[in-house]
């Protein structure tokens, strides 16, 4: 049960419920429990999961009542983390559906068979734990079939009438676990159409619940897949219609295949851009709930909806994502340039950094032996052969397949211009190190090894100051039994192993142990280099992984296709300090801006679960050097920033812009700025300068006949989601940012409007007191928002000249302007054509002052006799003055309009919003 509070703060109850007989969400969560999950992160597992059944699953009501619409559809969208745990997310919902009574679930477990035999694997062993769960439910495929390496998808998913007929009278589930591949999901569908024959002869509503996995990956008809080769092509676009056709029939998109039935799908994902950004459309866009999967952090209450929550077993507990590599930890530094290194040797000291960071690991575990002679022994118990974890290295050097076989062969030879020796221990783990060559470099200059165990030792006392327990990790450890420990255990027990999709690539890891004949094994990859590329960007776990040496780059980067790669995330706790990722300076300024941009997603998402029944346009943000996807064609990026001299050109006619006139009255009915006449003739400057907020409020009383868009319309919704954001809280003298009047049938302005541009000054405002992710500043280059000094930005910030730009047509002789303590002549602009009431340009002409040339827009300096300071984009630079100036021209028979252009210092706030279509479709 969820209590509403606006954006993000919601209660959450838990569920603190013991049943009397088992469940398939109690036989779960013991499995949870077994796997060493704490009672604090099995209940906010729960409790999402029923968040998940209960608003999403089951939001429109029981199957069959008035709540679901016409089609019988539910689309929806839950995102996780990578590396999160979103797997343990998706068996919690499937078993409280189960619980509820879903009639059929359907796990879509990935594009490659490694990957829905991992689900399938999963799934079974530890959701279908109930006793004798043969009597409660039918799978498919058949376990059996499955373990004795599949068969053709006919086979995989038969499900005959009797069975089905059965299933249906008994009421009793299906669970299918259905690899996204076109024959699969064909050979699926033609079982629950089986299905579905039955339910039609009985009568009742039948729920089917799909589940996607990975769901930005193939459900999404993408650029890609445009793109590609015409027999890929043609696979890659069927899929989202296969899986429609798991619950639609052909001869009528749109609905179900029969009344009956009742259809929920549900995508998963840790990089939703693309699902938020495709085409509203698609069947399969979310489009009547959304979630957002919390994780064990620093901050935050397992009752609340934010991203994450406090666990009492500490850091060693936590999520280990970007907020922890490239914020709290970022100054240790985890995360390493290099730059300034030759290829090979920043190669060889990334392998070092590995090798040393599993000696200190295994000299911390105090066990009597380490891999290499692990490698040999059988343990009396599966608990003893776990006792030695396995440890990870991961290079990922190019998306190119025989690249990772070069890099392979670089580590393996070690030295430049050396061929690797024929490895006759070449196993299912991959060919071990030399290690000769490799004590001989020890031996040969021991400081470049010496040197990392200082460096840990450093960054274990540093972590766990910064983690807030300076205990946390030990740093006694000593040079000369870590380079023991090196020598006969480490260096000869690790292997390199390349994972890709070529034939001649090495098994996928083991890290599970093995029972054997007298006992168990440890498991078979103890202590691992991969290289690797794509392969490891989807679903695949390293174990133990401490060390990545990640040399890809990109000429066009993808956020959520490299958000992916980032293997390095995931529960790193009991070793962060051990822990590092090597990689250009760029690249990790990238990591660091997708890490924001996803915080700013996941806000807006977690926003959406705590308000009402209407799903809110959710924002997707990308950078000024990536994009937010490459899965969708024709993605532009908009700036919040309306640009250093925006100018609003649009006008009221001025029979009835009376009410502008009164305004532009009243607010130069105040001290001016003492100039001589010659200036005075060109305008007037008020006194004292305004602030971000008066400003703001000024543009908000302008008033249009033909404009005026609304709390509503697509602009508002902009600037809502900027509120979530910065999670401004309605109430706040700030909210709403964007303030527009509604006018009927009113043109639309997008970011040329004045109500835009106070928007905009208002968010300035408000991120002065917050860190909003997402946010980069305006400065020349731009600085994510995060990292700037707060005070400093408070003590910089603008203040705007407020001026009114005459010119030399007729004195005003009528209206509220002629009581004003000076003589006002209009200037003579023109218009884009006599019918229109916009101004052909914007900013005035450049006049001559002392032999330069000031243009209206340094309007204030030359009313104040200073000399303008531009940068080289010819902006103001951060905190500088801006201004605001209003110009008066004159129309038909002596009558004047107001327009408005200000000057914007840089300093501020912006992001860009990555918005689908022509520019003309969408602002």
């Amino acid at each position: 049960m969820t209590s509403r509070s606006p954006y993000g703060t919601a209660q959450v109850h838990l569920d603190v419920r013991r049943a009397d007989d088992a469940t398939w969400w109690s036989s779960y969560e013991a499995q949870l429990e077994m796997s060493g999950i704490s009672s604090r992160s099995r209940a906010v597992i729960g409790a999402d999961a029923e968040h998940i059944v209960d608003r999403g699953i089951f939001g429109a009501g029981e199957p069959g009542t008035n709540g679901w619409p016409e089609s019988r559809e539910r689309q929806g969208l839950v995102m996780g983390a990578v590396q999160s745990g979103k797997t343990a997310s998706m068996m919690a919902v499937a078993a409280k559906a189960l619980d509820r009574g879903v009639d059929a679930l359907v796990v879509l477990g990935g594009t490659r068979t490694a990957l829905w035999r991992q689900t399938f694997e999963r799934l079974v062993a530890q959701l279908d734990t109930l006793e004798r769960p043969e009597h409660l439910r039918e799978i498919i495929p058949r376990p059996d079939l499955v373990r004795a390496g599949g068969g053709a998808p006919a086979d995989l998913y038969a499900l005959a009438q009797p069975r089905a007929r059965r299933l249906v009278t008994k009421r009793r589930p299906l669970v299918a676990v259905v690899m996204k591949n076109v024959a699969h999901l064909e050979r699926a569908a033609a079982s629950l159409a089986t299905l579905y024959d039955e339910v039609r002869r009985e009568g009742r509503p039948f729920h089917v619940v799909v589940m996607d996995d990975e769901a930005d990956d193939s459900s999404v008809v993408d650029a890609a897949a445009e793109a590609a080769d015409e027999w890929d092509f043609a696979q890659r676009k069927q899929i989202p219609r296969r899986i429609l056709d798991l619950w639609e029939d052909r001869a009528r998109p749109g609905e179900t295949r029969f009344p009956e039935v009742y259809a929920t799908y549900v995508a998963y994902t840790a990089t939703p851009q693309a699902n938020f950004l495709q085409d509203p459309s698609n069947p399969l866009a979310p489009r009547d709930f959304v979630a957002s999967l919390r994780t064990p952090g620093p901050e935050g209450t397992a009752e609340e909806r934010t991203s994450s929550y406090r666990v009492p077993e500490g850091p060693k507990a936590w999520y280990t994502g970007g907020e922890v590599f490239y914020r709290t930890l970022g100054s240790v530094p985890l995360c390493v340039p290099v730059d300034d290194e030759d290829p090979h040797d920043a190669l060889q000291d990334a392998v070092r950094a590995y090798l040393v960071a599993c000696a200190v690991r295994l000299r911390r575990l105090g066990l009597a032996y380490g891999p290499r002679t692990a490698r040999d022994m059988v343990f009396a118990s599966s608990a003893e052969a776990k006792a030695l974890p396995p440890m990870s290295m991961l290079i990922h050097p190019t998306s190119a397949k025989e690249g990772h076989f070069e890099v392979a062969d670089q580590v393996l030879a070690w030295d430049l211009g050396v061929t690797p020796r024929p490895d006759e221990e070449h196993g299912p783990e991959g060919r071990y190190l030399d290690t000769a060559r490799l004590v001989a470099d020890l031996e040969a200059d021991e400081r470049r090894w010496s040197r990392w165990l200082e460096e840990y030792q450093r960054s274990a006392a540093l972590c766990g100051s910064l983690l807030g327990d300076a205990t946390l990790y030990p740093v006694e450890e000593s040079w000369p039994e870590v380079r023991r420990l090196l020598v006969e255990q480490i260096i000869p027990a690790t292997s390199v192993a390349v994972i890709n999709s070529d034939e001649n690539a090495d098994d996928r890891p083991e890290f599970d142990v093995t029972e054997v004949e007298g006992g168990w094994r440890a498991p078979r990859n103890l202590s691992t280099i991969f290289v690797s590329g794509n392969v490891m960007a989807r679903g695949l776990t390293l174990e133990g992984l401490t060390t990545t040496l990640f040399t890809r780059s990109s000429n066009n980067p993808l956020a959520d296709t490299q958000m992916q790669m980032q293997r390095w995330f995931g529960y790193r706790g009991p070793i962060i300090d051990l822990c590092r990722v090597f990689l250009g300076s760029t690249q990790l300024e990238l990591f660091a801006a997708y890490h924001d941009n996803d915080e700013a997603l996941r806000r807006e998402v977690l926003a959406a679960m705590t308000g009402d029944a209407t799903l809110p346009d959710v924002r997707v943000l990308q950078g000024r050097a990536f994009k937010a996807t490459g899965k969708i064609a024709n993605v532009r990026g908009v700036s919040l920033y309306p640009g250093a001299r925006p100018f609003v050109r649009h006008l009221t006619p001025p029979a009835v812009d009376d009410e502008n006139l009164r305004l532009i009255a009243e607010t130069f009915d105040d001290e001016l700025v003492d100039t001589r006449e010659s200036l005075r003739r060109s305008g007037v400057l008020l006194a004292t300068p305004w602030s971000l907020t008066d400003v703001a409020d000024l543009l908000d009383r302008l008033r249009y006949d033909d404009h005026g868009p609304g709390p509503d319309g697509l602009e508002a919704s902009r600037w809502t989601s900027v509120e979530r954001h910065a999670r401004l809280e309605p109430g706040d003298p700030l909210a709403p940012l964007y303030r527009a009047p509604s006018v009927e049938g009113g043109v639309e302005l997008g970011p040329f409007s004045p109500y835009s541009i106070a928007a905009y000054l208002r968010t300035w405002a408000a991120c002065l007191d917050r860190a909003v992710p997402g946010m980069v500043t305006t400065d020349e280059p731009p600085v994510q928002w995060s990292l700037v000094d707060l005070d400093a930005r408070r003590r910089r910030q603008p203040r705007f000249w407020v001026g009114l730009r005459l010119g030399g047509g007729a004195p005003v002789i009528s209206g509220p302007l002629i009581d004003l303590g000076f003589v006002v002549r209009p200037m003579v602009r023109r218009l884009v054509d006599p019918n229109t009431n916009a101004l052909d340009a914007s900013w005035g002409s450049r006049n001559p002052e002392g032999g330069q040339y000031f243009g209206d827009e340094f309007f204030d300096r030359r009313m104040l006799g200073e000399e303008p300071v531009v940068t080289s984009s010819g902006a103001r630079p951060e905190g500088s003055d801006g201004l605001v100036l209003f110009h008066l021209v004159g129309r038909d028979e002596g009558r004047v309009s107001v327009a408005v252009g200000l000057n914007i210092p840089l300093g501020g706030p912006d992001h860009v919003a990555a918005v689908p279509g022509r520019p003309h479709d969408r602002a």
